[in-house]
């Protein structure tokens, strides 16, 4: 038995090591206000593990894999699955973990499928079979309850369109935003694509203006409040600027007398993604005031910059009955894999299947 002061937070944990079989087994929880509630909650924890399967709760068990995946995963993706796990706390946290039946499980998820959507909830379900399968796999029980849930979207819900601009739409946009910083930071998402995260963590020392590249190496993470790598082995990328955005980014910096190493879009310290959005919509809701009904463009989301990036890229990949460039180029671009692209904008494709056919039909008749 082993507790101890932690000096950053000034809070209790415990800690320490037990068997499974042969393996031994590290195990620590935080937080704890006394030092009398961690040694309590210590001696909990040892009288759940002599016998696992009767007295063990979920929460519990969700702090066993939470200190075994923590050094496994990203920080931020550590700090996502808290949260969804915590819904699992609330729900059935104090259940002992052999109780916990299919009918537990289908019951929570059709509660929260009451007021979220089911790309959320299916998200939760997710990781608690995850934990599920790591609590059958170390025998802390002997079935997984999660393999008889059926988890299933409704027919009749109505999936979202996905929003974007058009070329024309963000050029009407993009003109009428008057911040020097902001109408790069604009402009980047529509022409680059990149994720918002990406673009705030953009340093000076990125961009090659004798190439004309930006390097994409890491992504802003808001909570965390520092650069953590990208999202996928994908992301990580070298693409090109079209010359009027690398003569946007010149024009700034010759105005800055920064160090290469200052990000881009808030020198010491990154905008906050609050702050950009709330710019977005500033800007799009000053433009509309000024416009017709007819000629009013929709409301956006940051990341609904990168749809629209992608949809300009696709509907341009066929002109004139010229192949431009391909759906994995974008992919590339996108810092997607060509699968994930496919999957999403699929439903942008068959007009540049009809162009391709197009050019078939003239390049036929030129042989004939």
């Amino acid at each position: 038995m082993a507790v101890k002061r932690d000096n950053n937070t000034n809070k209790w944990y415990y800690y320490g090591s037990y068997k499974v079989g042969n393996k031994t087994k590290q195990y620590k929880k935080r937080g704890f206000d006394r030092k009398q509630d961690a040694i309590k909650a210590e001696i909990q924890f040892k009288e759940s593990l002599m016998n696992p399967g009767s007295t063990m709760t979920l929460s519990t068990m969700i702090d066993i894999y939470q200190e075994y995946s923590e050094k496994r995963i990203k920080e931020s993706t550590y700090n996502n699955h808290r949260v969804e796990f915590n819904v699992w706390r609330n729900a059935l946290g104090d259940k002992a973990l052999r109780d916990i039946t299919s009918e537990d499980i289908q019951d929570v998820l059709e509660r929260l499928l009451t007021d979220k959507k089911y790309s959320t909830v299916n998200e939760y379900y997710m990781r608690l079979c995850v934990l599920m399968r790591y609590a059958t796999k170390h025998e802390y029980i002997t079935t997984n309850p999660c393999n008889k849930v059926d988890l299933k979207k409704d027919p009749n819900l109505h999936k979202e369109e996905m929003v974007f601009w058009t070329e024309e739409q963000f050029t009407k946009f993009i003109n009428n935003v008057d911040s020097t910083i902001f109408h790069l930071l604009f402009s980047n998402q529509f022409y680059m694509g990149t994720r918002i995260g990406e673009a705030l963590a953009l340093q000076w020392k990125d961009l090659d203006f004798e190439n004309n590249t930006i390097t994409i190496n890491k992504t802003w993470n808001d909570k965390l409040r520092k650069c953590t790598t990208p999202k996928t082995p994908n992301s990580y990328r070298q693409i090109s600027m079209p010359q009027f955005l690398t003569n946007e980014y010149k024009a700034l910096k010759s105005r800055l007398d920064v160090p290469d190493d200052s990000y881009i879009f808030g020198i010491d310290m990154p905008f906050s993604r609050s702050k950009v959005t709330k710019q977005l919509q500033n800007n799009v809701n000053a433009l509309n005031k000024r416009l017709k009904d007819e000629d009013k463009i929709p409301m956006l989301r940051m990341h609904d910059l990168r749809h629209s990036s992608a949809s300009y890229m696709i509907n341009n990949m066929v002109t004139g009955g010229k192949v431009n460039f391909s759906v994995y180029d974008i992919a590339k671009r996108l810092g997607d894999e060509l699968d994930t692209v496919l999957q999403v904008y699929a439903h942008w494709l068959p007009q540049a299947d009809k162009d391709i056919v197009n050019f078939m039909d003239k390049n036929k008749n030129t042989w004939m």
